[in-house]
C-alpha cells in the first residue's frame, strides 16, 4: 500500500496513523455538534492552523473586511440573459453583498432557521445564489445548494434526505416549473416550513423573495441585529453537497468553512490558482456545485477579487465575459472547454488576458484540447481532478489523465496495483451522511481520519496518484444523473421490458449516460430518437438524457438478482462503433 505525504512529493508504505483518535456524530438540524464532535482532533486542528490551512476566521470575515477597504469594489458579476439588453450585465459590489448577506440571514432567522438548521435552494447562477450560501453561514445555518437541473423526483429526495427546514427556487427555469413542483410535494416533506420563491410567488402560495427577502430590511430588526455567528463558526458544518448515486443512494458530504478554506491554504505553486490578491474568478459549472462555489464564490472573497456568474450557458458569451470582466483564470470541464474553442473559430474576438485556465474536475483532458486552449487564450493550462468529499484534489501540467501531486496537506492512499482511492487532511469533509441514515458519519469518528473517495486509483511516477475510475455509485460527468428516475422513466416506455442506466466514457465529453434497454419484443425495439423523446416528454432534464442507447437480450445479474452495472460498463468500454454487439457476460 502506497500513500503519499502533505506535500504530495513522495510515498511511503504504511499501515499505521500519526493521527490520534477522536470524533463523534450529530444531527443537522437537531442540535449543534458537541463539542468537537465532528472536528480533528485538537493536535491535528492545530497542526492545520499552524500549516495555514485552516484559520480561526470565516468568508464572512473576508467578505466584512473586503467591505470596510473597498466597499465599491466588484464583489459578483452576473450575467441575467433572460432580461433586458441594458440590464443583462449585474454588479454586487462588496458593501452591496455584505448588506444583502445580513438581510438574507435575517430573513431566514424570522422564518425560524437557527444553529444546524438545513436551507436548501436551487437556484441559477445568480447573485442571490451566492449571498444565500453566506447568510447560511451568518447564521450557523446548513446551506443546502441543489443543481437546477434536478427534477420533482430529485429534489424530493434531497429535501426528504436533508431534513431541510426552507427551500428557495425560481418559478421557472429553463422551461421547467420549479415552485409548482416544490408546491406539489410539499405536503409530504414533514421537515419542510417554508417555500419561497423568487419570481412568481402568488401561484403556488409561497413566499415571495423579493419582498420578503430583498426589500424588507430585517437587518434592522433586534432580531436581525442579534442574528450573528457564535465563536469556532469556522469549524462547524455550513454546507451539505448531494451526491446522486445508483438506485436512491443518495448521499451528502458536510463541509465546513475551514474544510473549504484548505482548498485555498493549500495552494503555494505560484503558477496554480495561487491566493493573488483581487484576481478575478469564472467557472462554467453551475453555481450550486462544490467546484463553482469553492471556485467563484469562497475563493474571490478570500483573496478580495471578484467571481464571475453566467446564468445560461452560452460559450459565445462566455469568451466576451472573459473579456469584459478582465478574468484572470478560469474553471471549466473539457466539454465546455470544446464549446469554448469553437466558439472562437466561429466567431474570433478579445479573449482577455486570462492567466490560468483549469480543465477537468471528474475527467480527463485530450492532448489536443490542452493545446488548443494554450495557443487560443494564450494562457497556462493546468488538469484539475476533484471529488465532493475533499473539492480540488490534485493539479497536473500534464494532459491526457485524470491526477497527479495532490495538494499539500492532502494525503492519499492506494495499493500499488491500484484501489480504491483514501484521502486525509484539511480538505476532507468532516462527515458523510447516506440519506435515509438517522446521522451523519464523522470522518474522524474512527481516529484517523482517512475517507474512502469511491474512486479506483493507482500511485503515479511522480509521486502522485492516477485515478483510474470514479466511483461507481455516481453516473455522468458535468451533472449527476439520477440514475433511479431515468430507469423508473424508461420503463414506463410500452416497449422497454427491463433497462439500466449505466456510464460509458466518450473521448471528447468525458463520462455520459447510456441506456441499456431489454425490449418488450426483441423485433421492434424502441430507437434512440423515441427514447429521448419518451424521456422528456415525462420530466426528464435534457441534461440528463442518455446520450447512447444499446439494445441487448438480457441484463446481466447477480445472484441476488442485481443487475451487474460493473459488467454492463466492461462491456460498454469494448465495444466500437460497426462492431459486431455481443451479449454482455453475466
Amino acid at each position: 500500500m502506497t500513500r503519499a505525504h502533505p506535500e504530495g512529493g513522495s510515498t511511503y508504505p504504511g499501515g499505521g496513523s500519526a493521527y490520534p483518535k477522536g470524533g463523534s456524530t450529530y444531527l443537522v438540524g437537531e442540535s449543534a455538534p458537541p463539542e468537537g464532535g465532528l472536528v480533528p482532533p485538537a493536535e491535528v486542528a492545530a497542526r492545520f492552523r499552524e500549516e495555514g490551512w485552516w484559520r480561526t476566521g470565516t468568508f464572512l470575515d473576508d467578505l466584512y473586511r473586503g467591505a470596510a477597504r473597498a466597499p465599491d469594489r466588484a464583489a459578483i458579476v452576473s450575467e441575467r440573459i433572460h432580461r433586458g439588453a441594458g440590464r443583462r450585465l449585474v454588479t454586487v459590489t462588496y458593501a452591496q453583498l455584505a448588506l444583502y448577506t445580513d438581510r438574507f440571514a435575517a430573513a431566514l432567522a424570522s422564518l425560524g432557521v437557527g444553529e444546524g438548521a438545513p436551507v436548501a435552494y436551487q437556484l441559477p447562477d445568480w447573485w442571490e445564489t451566492a449571498a444565500l450560501t453566506l447568510a447560511c453561514m451568518r447564521l450557523g445555518a446548513v446551506a443546502v445548494p441543489v443543481l437546477p437541473t434536478v427534477r420533482a423526483h430529485g429534489l424530493r429526495r434531497i429535501l426528504e434526505g436533508s431534513r431541510a427546514r426552507v427551500c428557495v427556487v425560481a418559478d421557472e427555469w429553463q422551461g421547467f416549473a420549479h415552485a409548482e413542483a416544490l408546491s406539489d410535494m410539499a405536503g409530504d416533506v414533514p421537515w419542510l416550513r417554508h417555500r419561497v420563491v423568487i419570481g412568481d410567488a402568488a401561484a403556488t402560495g409561497a413566499v415571495d423573495f423579493g419582498s420578503y427577502f430583498l426589500r424588507t430590511p430585517h437587518e434592522r430588526t433586534p432580531a436581525g441585529r442579534a442574528a450573528g455567528l457564535r465563536p469556532g463558526a469556522a469549524d462547524r458544518v455550513c454546507l451539505m453537497i448531494t451526491v446522486m448515486g445508483l438506485g436512491d443512494a443518495y448521499r451528502a458530504v458536510l463541509h465546513s468553512p475551514n474544510t473549504l478554506y484548505a482548498n485555498i491554504g493549500a495552494q503555494t505553486d505560484p503558477a496554480g490558482p495561487g491566493r493573488r490578491p483581487g484576481e478575478v474568478f469564472l467557472s462554467a459549472l453551475p453555481l450550486t456545485s462544490l467546484a463553482s462555489l469553492l471556485y467563484t464564490v469562497c475563493w474571490p472573497l478570500a483573496v478580495g477579487g471578484t467571481g464571475v456568474y453566467q446564468d445560461v450557458w452560452d460559450a459565445g458569451r462566455w469568451l466576451d465575459l472573459m473579456s469584459s470582466a478582465g478574468v484572470d483564470q478560469a474553471y471549466a470541464e473539457p466539454v465546455y472547454w470544446q464549446e469554448v474553442l469553437a466558439a472562437r473559430q466561429e466567431r474570433p474576438r478579445d479573449r482577455g488576458a486570462p492567466r490560468l485556465l483549469l480543465s477537468g474536475g471528474r475527467t480527463s483532458t485530450p492532448p489536443e484540447l490542452f493545446d488548443g486552449l494554450r495557443e487560443a487564450l494564450g494562457a497556462q493550462v493546468l488538469s484539475v481532478w476533484g471529488a465532493p468529499q475533499l473539492g480540488m484534489g490534485t493539479l497536473s501540467p500534464q494532459p491526457g489523465r485524470v491526477g497527479g501531486r495532490p495538494l499539500a496537506g492532502l494525503e492519499v492512499c492506494v495499493d500499488e496495483g491500484g484501489s480504491r482511492l483514501r484521502v486525509r487532511g484539511p480538505s476532507v469533509c468532516l462527515a458523510t451522511w447516506s440519506y435515509g441514515s438517522p446521522a451523519p458519519v464523522a470522518t474522524w469518528a474512527g481516529g484517523d481520519g482517512w475517507l474512502d473517495t469511491g474512486d479506483l486509483a493507482a500511485p503515479d511516477t511522480d509521486g502522485g496518484v492516477r485515478v483510474l475510475a470514479r466511483d461507481g455509485g455516481r453516473t455522468g460527468s458535468i451533472f449527476m444523473v439520477p440514475v433511479a428516475e431515468v430507469e423508473e422513466r424508461l420503463l414506463a416506455h410500452p416497449r422497454v421490458r427491463e433497462a439500466a442506466v449505466v456510464a460509458y466514457t466518450d473521448p471528447v465529453h468525458g463520462e455520459l449516460p447510456c441506456a441499456v434497454v431489454v425490449p418488450a419484443v426483441a423485433a421492434d425495439p424502441p430507437g434512440p430518437a423515441e427514447i429521448r423523446e419518451h424521456l422528456t416528454g415525462l420530466g426528464i432534464a435534457e441534461a440528463f438524457l442518455p446520450t447512447r442507447l444499446e439494445i441487448v437480450g438480457a441484463l446481466p445479474r447477480g445472484e441476488g438478482g442485481e443487475v451487474r452495472r460493473d459488467v454492463l460498463r466492461g462491456w460498454l468500454g469494448r465495444l466500437r462503433a460497426g462492431a459486431p454487439r455481443p451479449a454482455p457476460d453475466a
